[in-house]
């Protein structure tokens, strides 16, 4: 091979090298466009994930009341509870709560696979798995699983901000 050439293809290895290097640093763009994101979301377990921490997430089936609160570390806390006890409910959404499984109360650590979350939580007599995602930027989808009694259902929770100080 000519010397010129081994020169030319010297040249063009540590070209690709210093590009590679580059984009391994994050000082140029990959072409690809960035996740999507709520506003405010930090990195962490969560990235990437459109989720809300500034209020929780609720359902409704029947008269059961389920509320569901995220916090960046990983972890979630949800309630269940009732009409008579609705205005009681959102004061246990709190990172602290130790949880009480006698009163559907739970903080667990979440697994985010994908754009899908993932957590179990341990009621007295068994585990009840839950599998979604976010649908829209205020509204998460999940299938509840049983461990209990094998009943399987699809639940769509709904963002509600925390309320305003008077």
């Amino acid at each position: 091979m000519s010397r010129s050439i081994k020169t030319v293809l010297v040249v063009v290895i540590a070209a690709l090298s210093v590009l590679l290097l580059l984009r391994e640093l994050h000082l140029m763009p990959t072409g690809q466009a960035p996740a999507t994101t709520v506003p405010g979301t930090p990195a962490g377990p969560f990235a990437g994930i459109p989720l809300r921490f500034d209020g929780h997430y609720r359902t409704e089936s029947g008269d059961v009341i389920r509320l569901m609160r995220y916090f960046p570390e990983g972890r979630v806390v949800v309630i269940n509870g009732t009409r008579e006890m609705e205005a009681d409910l959102p004061k246990f959404l709190i990172r602290e709560t130790k949880g009480d499984p006698a009163m559907g109360l739970h903080n667990v650590p979440v697994t985010v696979k994908g754009d899908s979350l993932l957590f179990t939580v341990h009621p007295e007599k068994g585990d009840i798995d839950f599998r979604g995602k976010p649908s829209s930027g205020s509204s998460l989808l999940f299938e509840r699983y049983s461990h209990i009694n094998g009943h399987r259902e699809k639940m769509e929770y709904f963002f509600q901000p925390d309320s305003l100080p008077s």
